[in-house]
């Protein structure tokens, strides 16, 4: 689930999206919840969002000029929103939308009445709602933990490149591939104009982080020169990644540096990261997000079973 849960009416829609966008672009598009993008098909409404609230670290109330019109009605959405938050301990952040000013304890149901007395944060709707969510981003990043002091890099500055490789190495000793041995591969931005015609590469696009934990969001490719080879590929890789998802530590290959990684689908489309990175033909490619804590990964490590898996060529 994500970090920060964005709460809003339907009324200020429009609004919420630039918000939304602001925040996925300082904390990942995976760490914001929006209802509207957020929710999978065929699954109960009302306990996705309770889960979804309980597990964020902060709700955000988008308070525009007729937020408060129905908060009396038990069965309001955006009331039931901010209750299910202040019982599992949530912070509510308020957020006023343009010159909107704060409801008073009079408007709010008794349940939510001590959030009239909170300190609320100001978005403008004209051209000083940049500045405002440029104020607003560092307040909501110190309230999550401070993720630039607290990230596993300050920590450990080789754990991108421990990580990236460690998946190429997981990958490469764990998916049978039959009599077709393709070569596996982390890439950089040149090597999509030289790749070989047996290669799966990984390339690190992007990386979000919120308090210790680090996303690194990877592109997964298939150079083959039949299409048959590159499914197959695909699937089992794939098969590899639903069937174990958290990368053992002995595949890191750096005992004294105790990071975790869990492998899990990416909703970004592989095409359109292609075209941001390469004009080379497209291929076959498969979007993830690693994410890296630093867990106490060391402890599952088996000394026996590290020694038996050789050197990454």
């Amino acid at each position: 689930m994500s970090a920060i849960f964005l709460s809003y009416r339907r009324t200020d829609g429009p609004q919420a999206c630039r918000v939304h966008d602001w925040l996925a672009l300082r904390f990942g598009q995976d760490a914001v919840f929006m209802d509207v993008s957020a929710i999978p098909f065929a699954v109960s409404f009302p306990e996705f969002i309770g889960s979804a609230i309980t597990a964020s670290r902060i709700l955000i109330a988008l308070i525009g000029r007729d937020w408060h019109s129905r908060m009396q009605e038990p069965d309001d959405p955006v009331r039931m929103e901010l209750e299910t938050a202040v019982a599992a301990g949530v912070r509510v952040l308020p957020v006023l939308i343009g010159t909107t000013p704060m409801p008073g304890p009079e408007d709010l149901p008794a349940s939510l009445a001590s959030l009239a007395t909170q300190n609320a944060a100001v978005v403008g709707v004209l051209h000083d709602f940049d500045t405002h969510m440029r104020a607003l981003l560092p307040k909501i990043e110190s309230m999550l933990g401070g993720p630039a002091a607290g990230s596993i890099v300050t920590r450990e500055p080789r754990a991108l490149d421990i990580v990236c490789n460690g998946i190429v190495f997981f990958l490469q000793r764990s998916v049978n591939t039959g009599p077709f041995i393709p070569q596996w591969s982390v890439f950089g931005t040149g090597d999509f104009y030289r790749a070989a015609e047996s290669v799966v590469s990984l390339y690190l696009h992007r990386i979000s982080y919120l308090g210790d934990v680090l996303e690194l969001h990877v592109l997964l490719s298939f150079w083959t020169r039949e299409a048959r080879s590159a499914h197959q590929l695909a699937g089992l890789v794939m098969q590899r990644i639903e069937q174990e998802p958290i990368v053992p530590p002995a595949f890191l290959m750096q005992p004294d540096v105790p990071l975790q990684v869990k492998l899990r689908r990416s909703d970004e489309d592989p095409r359109q990261v292609w075209k941001m990175v390469t004009d080379a033909p497209l291929q076959l490619s498969l979007a993830y997000i690693a994410t890296v804590s630093s867990q106490a990964a060391a402890n599952q490590t088996a000394p026996d079973s590290r020694a038996a898996i050789p050197e990454m060529p």
